[in-house]
């Protein structure tokens, strides 16, 4: 699948370690591999600031064992990320490794922009065990692997302490449930509205996707081939989110554009914040990390339930050092990488066994109840081929909903008939 068919598939914005020799199972270099026999620069794209720290240390120790490779870190804000990815792919210049989600894994292999890596794979001697299964078959594509997985998330339920102490209200525990949730919000919102005490504004891995499957709901059939939007469970998810700006417990949709709810969340102002695991490297350093800590999702009607997502390492077909982009994917895909990870707070390693390690560095943190969401009560992040369009008809909808200007019937209603447009085009 050649240059225009890539275009044709429309690639939307979408809406996240210590030896040094290899370790078994993930390879971080040969020892076969003599000083200099590989070489040339590469460029490595990614989008979360937060993880710039752990890919420098990761930087240092591959040029311990490649001296002769210069790895370029590329960081970019979201939006930024995709348009540049979106633009190096039709014009031949992106980078040669970058991160890749499940929205958009399908759409990249199949219009020939990705380097096929099961080869490299079984060369190495990488023992795929090691990873998730759920997240290596998300980025297999047709049979052909095309990434390893470098880390795993479940949301959970972000919250300052010291708002908590103030209002004197108890901390949530893990078996909270959604009435507990909406109770301690109003409790801890204050009547000149300074503090909130949670925030909703339109969010699909942090928010609706949560709801929904806790409700009882889906977002796609299994199948791929039908929306679960025009389902009253699904939607039952949905409007649990937006009764909580009846409640009066969020900002206004208005003063959430204006300043995101994460940024409003680390200033003080929001006491609750339902957001990934990731968010932990923005927590670590800033004013407020002694102030917070996380608890599990609140249940509803008696159910639990998180979305589970999670990266991979892909290499451009174009790259002009393959081996080079190949060795820097190796090494972040070793269990040294992985447990470096674990100690920086960047993000749930994938490798079988360094989770423990991201729990034990932070131990000040509930963080072992994202490991448990996602052994016990994870869904997997809804995707289909064109991922991309669906979640663009997904995003003007419920938006539309989340501001107050149509119900929320009105919007998955409509929602769903876009949706099942798009999946019955895609082959």
């Amino acid at each position: 699948m050649k240059f225009k068919k890539f275009v044709a598939l429309g690639l939307g914005l979408v809406t996240a370690v210590s030896a040094l020799t290899a370790c078994s199972g993930g390879a971080s270099g040969s020892k076969d591999t003599k000083e200099g026999d590989i070489s040339g620069e590469i460029r490595y794209a990614f989008w979360d600031k937060g993880q710039a720290p752990y890919f420098e240390k990761c930087v240092a120790e591959f040029n311990k064992l490649y001296p002769n490779v210069k790895v370029t870190l590329e960081n970019s804000g979201w939006e930024e990320y995709w348009k540049k990815l979106e633009a190096g792919a039709t014009g031949g210049s992106s980078a040669d490794v970058f991160w890749l989600n499940g929205p958009n894994i399908t759409k990249y292999a199949k219009g020939d922009v990705l380097l096929p890596i099961d080869d490299k794979i079984k060369e190495a001697g990488i023992d795929l065990s090691n990873y998730p299964e759920a997240l290596l078959k998300l980025y297999n594509v047709d049979g052909v692997q095309y990434a390893i997985p470098k880390d795993f998330d479940t949301i959970g339920i972000w919250y300052n302490k010291k708002l908590f102490d103030a209002a004197g209200v108890p901390y949530p525990k893990d078996d909270w449930t959604w009435d507990d949730y909406v109770a301690t919000a109003k409790q801890l919102t204050k009547e000149d509205k300074s503090v909130y005490g949670t925030a909703v504004q339109y969010r699909d891995q942090t928010g609706i996707y949560n709801t929904i499957f806790a409700s009882g709901g889906y977002v796609i059939s299994d199948d791929k081939k039908s929306s679960g939007y025009n389902k009253a469970e699904t939607q039952a998810g949905v409007q649990l989110l937006i009764d909580l700006q009846k409640e009066g417990v969020t900002p206004s949709q208005a003063s959430l554009e204006e300043t995101e709810d994460y940024v409003q969340f680390l200033s003080g102002k929001i006491a609750m914040l339902m957001n990934g695991s990731w968010f932990l490297n923005q927590i670590i350093g800033s004013e407020v990390q002694d102030d917070i800590d996380v608890v599990a999702l609140p249940s509803i009607n008696g159910k639990k339930a998180t979305v589970i997502h999670g990266l991979g390492n892909c290499i451009a077909k174009s790259t002009k050092n393959p081996e080079a982009a190949w060795k820097w994917v190796e090494f972040l895909a070793s269990e040294q990488a992985n447990k470096l990870s674990a100690e920086t707070g960047a993000a749930i390693p994938a490798y079988k066994g360094t989770s423990k390690d991201w729990v034990e560095k932070n131990p000040k943190y509930n963080l072992s109840m994202f490991i448990k969401a996602a052994e016990e009560y994870s869904y997997p992040y809804p995707v289909s081929l064109n991922t991309g369009e669906w979640t663009q008809y997904q995003a003007d909808n419920l938006k539309k909903a989340f501001s107050l200007e149509v119900s929320v019937k009105e919007a998955c209603d409509k929602l769903a008939k876009e949706m099942n447009e798009v999946l019955k085009n895609e082959k």
